[in-house]
């Protein structure tokens, strides 16, 4: 029988106790042989499954083998030291998990908004079933919520752990201590604080919903053509370039403006300063003075990391 393998009476006669016998135990009286046979072939077969699985051996007397098979087979799957598999000091919990990864909200579809509306007025709803992840690791799925608004109100609608999805009042003291605009990078999502909309109401209390994008990493890459909004020759010839986000985080913006038809100089490259710069989490918008009759291009990267 050494390492329970065959199991005890693996070619003997043997059954399983009986409802009545499982319940209330084996009768007094002389054992039954084919219960007896039963009851340790089962045990001996499924000790012996975990011992054969870990690869150790000894002889039937060593009362430590089912042990370190445990052993064995828990440092396999972990990687741990196998004299000290339960060392729980190289594992992170999840709770730690939710606390220490440095991972930003990140809804799990095409563009990264959990896309909120306006069933009627002084509503806005939340949609069901829309996945995301906090913290890179924990799963949460929305259920859909109906949210009263008052008139005349900015919100931010957002999530956290504790309160869930909640909409927060821009005029709140609480809130807005500090009375910052709307667009200030303080509101943007952080890792356990997800800003996922902006709602506007106005005098009649009709909500206008702005999702925003929630991804670990937001990154764009655009080429944007200045509208010229001065007239065209001499100097102080102006033009305007902007574009649309509406990320959860305000981006860091590179750039270089390209010209890129100028008649005297035959489109030759150069940068050239931005004259106004103005980029938040809904976009960029841009304008420059130059000198010339031409067109001009910025090159722009947008990046939320």
């Amino acid at each position: 029988m050494a390492d329970f393998d065959p199991p005890f009476a693996s070619s003997g006669e043997r059954r399983l106790p009986t409802t009545t016998e499982q319940a209330n135990g084996i009768p007094c009286g002389p054992l039954d042989r084919t219960l007896f046979n039963g009851i340790f072939h089962l045990l001996n077969g499924n000790i012996g499954r975990v011992i054969a699985e870990a690869g150790i051996t000894g002889p039937d007397g060593d009362l430590t083998k089912l042990f370190r098979a445990i052993q064995t087979l828990i440092a396999s799957a972990t990687g741990s030291d196998p004299s000290d598999p339960l060392d729980t000091s190289q594992f992170v919990t999840f709770p730690q998990a939710r606390a220490r990864l440095p991972i930003y909200p990140e809804v799990l579809n095409a563009d990264g908004r959990i896309v909120c509306t306006s069933p009627g007025t002084g509503q806005v709803r939340v949609p069901g079933g829309v996945n995301f992840l906090h913290r890179g690791i924990w799963l949460v799925t929305t259920s859909q919520t109906d949210i009263a608004t008052d008139a005349s109100k900015t919100y931010h609608l957002r999530w956290t752990p504790a309160d869930g999805i909640v909409l927060r009042d821009l005029a709140s003291g609480t809130y807005n201590p500090g009375t910052l605009p709307e667009s200030d990078p303080t509101f943007d999502s952080t890792y356990d604080d997800m800003l996922i909309a902006r709602v506007v109401t106005n005098s009649s209390n009709v909500p206008t919903v702005t999702n925003l994008a929630n991804k670990a990493q937001l990154s764009d890459i655009q080429v944007l053509d200045g509208t010229r909004i001065t007239p065209a020759g001499g100097d102080g010839t102006r033009y305007t370039f902007s574009s649309t986000l509406n990320w959860a985080r305000t981006p860091k913006f590179l750039h270089s403006v390209r010209r890129i038809a100028d008649p005297s100089s035959g489109g030759i490259r150069r940068d050239e300063d931005v004259e106004s710069l103005a980029v938040t989490r809904y976009g960029m918008s841009a304008q420059m003075l130059m000198d010339y009759s031409t067109i001009y291009r910025i090159n722009a990267l947008f990046l939320a990391n």
